[in-house]
Parts: structure tokens; sequence; C-alpha cells
């Protein structure tokens, strides 16, 4: 019985330090993201730390105005931010400052003029469910889930460009 529970401890053991590669994170790298670095580097510092094993509990080691510090990290919505073919020729003029700032599955994206909330581009997981089939168009819930359907899942891209909706 002992050696059977080592074992097991072993093998848990062995596979939470696989964790942070299996969620796509290099090891000692905290979930969450940096917020954005838009200021501007006025001055050579040295960095003040390489990676978020080094910061505190709820701080990221992030890129800020010339260097790397230990920062609050921020929440990170799926998807990545369209790129912007633009050049802005007004001032720059910032609508949001980070993704929570942005309503539903939008995040916070630098573009030409400044950020502003945009619907992201990349892969999404719609689970549709319901108790009983329905008729009409299915709705796209801000939880990612579509209602209207019958049980049955079903994967699908979604693609967006600048601040078109879904």
């Amino acid at each position: 019985m002992r050696a059977q529970s080592l074992l097991l401890l072993v093998a848990l053991l062995a596979l939470g330090s696989q964790l942070p590669a299996a969620l796509g994170r290099k090891k000692g790298e905290k979930s969450g993201g940096c917020p954005p670095d838009d200021g501007p580097c006025l001055l050579s510092v040295p960095d003040q730390c390489v990676d978020d094993s080094q910061c505190p509990s709820r701080m990221k080691c992030c890129h800020q105005a010339c260097f790397r510090q230990c920062v609050r990290k921020v929440s990170v919505k799926k998807g990545s931010c369209p790129k912007d073919p633009l050049h802005c020729l007004s001032p720059v003029q910032h609508l949001c400052s980070k993704d929570s700032d942005c309503r539903g599955l939008s995040r916070c994206c630098l573009g030409a003029c400044g950020r502003d909330c945009r619907n992201p581009v990349g892969q999404f997981r719609l689970r549709i469910h319901s108790s009983e089939p329905q008729v009409g168009v299915p709705s796209l819930q801000e939880d990612g889930m579509m209602a209207g359907l019958g049980p049955c899942h079903l994967d699908v891209a979604l693609f967006a460009r600048g601040n078109s909706t879904f």
C-alpha cells in the first residue's frame, strides 16, 4: 500500500511539472497578461526582472517603457488583435487601456490612432446546447454559447476585421 501511495505521489509531481507547458506557458510564467506598453522610452534603465518567478504573486515581469519590471498582471481575453494597416494623421487617442474595459469578447487593441475595443481574430470553441430543438436563428451569447439549437457540439472558426461584429 505504501509503495502505491509513493508511486502515485511521484506521478502527480511529474504531471504537475508539465502543467505550464500543457497550458502554453513557459515554466515560471504566471497566468494573465501585461498591461499595454505605450509609454515613450526616455532613458535606458537595467531590467528589474527576467521572468515572472522574480515578481510577487499578483505581478508579472513585463516590458514597460524601455525595461522589464514587475507590474500588476491584467486579465487577457482569447483571440488576438487584428492587424491595422492604416497610418493615423490625427493625435493618438486611447479609448480603452485593457481588455476588461471592453464588453463581451472584444479586446483592447492598439490601432493606428490609439487603443480601442475590437473583435479579436482567432478560433473560439462554441458549445451548442438546448433542452429542446427550436426553430429560428441561433444567437451567440457572451459566454460563447449558442442558444436555440438541439444538443450537439460544434467547432467554429470566427474571423473579424476591425470593429465588425459577429
